[in-house]
C-alpha cells in the first residue's frame, strides 16, 4: 500500500472503525453487549492500557459482555499492509484484569471481509 493511503488509515477514527468491523464479523461480542465509551468506565488497569494504546497511534473498543468487560486494542500493522496491499491489523484483546487473552493479526480482503495472517 502507498504511504499516503497507510497514514491515512492510521488516524484514530479510522482505525476504530476497522477495529469494529473486525470485531463485528468475527462475532467476538454479542450483538446486545454495551459498549463502553468512556476511559473512566473501565478498571484503572485498562485504562493504563487505552492511554498507552492511544499515545502509541493506537485504538482501542469495549463493552461488557455476561462474562466481563471484553477490552480490544489495535495498531495498523505497516509491513503486513504494505505486504497485502490491503489494511492489516494487530489485535490484541484482554479481561476485566487486564491480562492478555489473545493476539492476532488480521487483514482486510477486497471484499471487506477479514483474513487471520499467521506470523
Amino acid at each position: 500500500m502507498k504511504t499516503m493511503k497507510l497514514r491515512t488509515l492510521q488516524q484514530p477514527s479510522r482505525l476504530e472503525a476497522l477495529l469494529e468491523s473486525l470485531i463485528k464479523s468475527q462475532n467476538w461480542v454479542p450483538a446486545d453487549a454495551p459498549r463502553v465509551t468512556d476511559r473512566s468506565e473501565l478498571s484503572s488497569v485498562l485504562q493504563k492500557l487505552a492511554a498507552k494504546t492511544v499515545k502509541a497511534g493506537g485504538a482501542w473498543w469495549a463493552w461488557v459482555s455476561y462474562d466481563g468487560m471484553r477490552f480490544f486494542v489495535t495498531e495498523m500493522s505497516l509491513e503486513l499492509s504494505r505486504e497485502r496491499g490491503s489494511p492489516a491489523l494487530k489485535v490484541s484483546y484482554y479481561n476485566d484484569q487486564g491480562k492478555l487473552q489473545q493476539y492476532s493479526q488480521w487483514v482486510q480482503l477486497a471484499d471487506g471481509t477479514w483474513q487471520r495472517c499467521s506470523f
